[in-house]
């Protein structure tokens, strides 16, 4: 019998944390929480999770710290991470991409489309999930060279 798949959800605020969280278990994903980006590697480096859903912008240690962590640990080798953010501009996602991020999604967001996008991810091979974040990232460029402001 295989294991739940586990899902990390980190943002400073709560109740986004919550909320989110709700969404996994009703698409069967279980889920722990963490309040920033700290905690957020500690947690991640025990190799108990398949996915993070990880808030760009939080204080002390932000999104794009962890991921350089994540990166330069080979932690996102097993795991998927969905970055949030309400900067909404090509540069941002591309940014995020770029440190190893799976997909970016833009607040406000529907946490159904957080868990579907997490979902989606998780049921990738690592390999197919390489390709689809360099596909994103070709994209945002494109956005991003044509002057688009938010993705």
């Amino acid at each position: 019998m295989n294991d739940p798949l586990r899902v990390l959800v980190v943002d400073d605020e709560p109740d986004i944390r919550t909320i989110v969280g709700m969404n996994l278990s009703l698409v069967g994903i279980g889920f722990g929480e963490a309040g920033d980006g700290g905690e957020a590697l500690e947690m991640l480096r025990s190799g108990e999770w398949d996915g993070c859903i990880l808030d760009l912008a939080m204080p002390e240690m932000d999104g794009f710290e962890v991921l350089e962590h994540l990166r330069d640990e080979d932690i996102l080798d097993r795991t998927s991470v969905v970055v949030l953010s309400a900067n909404g501009a090509p540069a941002t996602a591309i940014q995020a991409m770029q440190l190893g991020a799976h997909a970016h999604l833009r607040k406000p967001f529907s946490p159904a489309a957080v868990a579907q996008t997490i979902r989606e991810l998780l049921d990738l091979a690592p390999e197919e999930r390489a390709e689809r974040r360099l596909e994103l990232i070709n994209r945002a460029t494109d956005l991003d060279r044509l002057g688009v402001t938010t993705v």
